[in-house]
């Protein structure tokens, strides 16, 4: 099935379970040059998916894809695209510190939960598995299992779910 098709058929899973979602139609990159610098090899079906909307969180927002905005935020008062990253960084411990920054760097997030745990999903970026789909949750953020060996994959898997016709976890915490 062709991605652009599935990638739709996830949206329509998850409108029909409530979800608010808007969808795009700007041209502008997904990730702002600065990020752009730190994660220059991201999957494209990552962000051609991404590019298409503008925001997409479940009825009780507490579950979401990271869109543009959401990459562009730097307010410290809301909950940023890196937040789990920056829990990580509050340490005084350098070598944890300097970990920590190497296993970000090899992982960019793309959806978060907040109802439980810190729950994420993130595209590998490590040429061993690169482009391999990963969850993390609170007390092993650092300690991803694989969900999908792409984001194609994952797009199937995940619309699978969302439409009831498949029980995956963990990514039945993300529906």
């Amino acid at each position: 099935m062709e991605l652009i098709q599935v990638g739709s058929d996830l949206l329509t899973a998850l409108r029909d379970k409530g979800w608010k979602m808007q969808l795009s139609d700007s041209r502008e990159p997904l990730l702002p040059p600065d990020l752009q610098r730190r994660y220059p090899r991201v999957p494209v079906e990552l962000t051609d998916f991404l590019e298409r909307i503008e925001s997409c969180v479940n009825v009780d927002e507490n579950i979401w894809f990271l869109c543009r905005a959401d990459f562009r935020n730097a307010d410290a008062q809301s909950f940023r695209w890196n937040e789990l990253e920056l829990m990580c960084l509050e340490t005084d411990n350098i070598k944890s510190q300097t970990q920590t920054r190497k296993f970000w760097d090899m992982h960019l997030p793309f959806m978060l939960a907040t109802h439980s745990d810190y729950d994420y999903l993130a595209v590998s970026l490590d040429e061993r598995s690169y482009g391999a789909v990963v969850h993390g949750c609170e007390l092993e953020l650092e300690e991803p299992s694989v969900v999908a060996p792409s984001f194609a994959r994952f797009l199937t898997l995940f619309s699978e779910t969302a439409a009831g016709r498949r029980d995956y976890y963990p990514l039945t915490s993300f529906v």
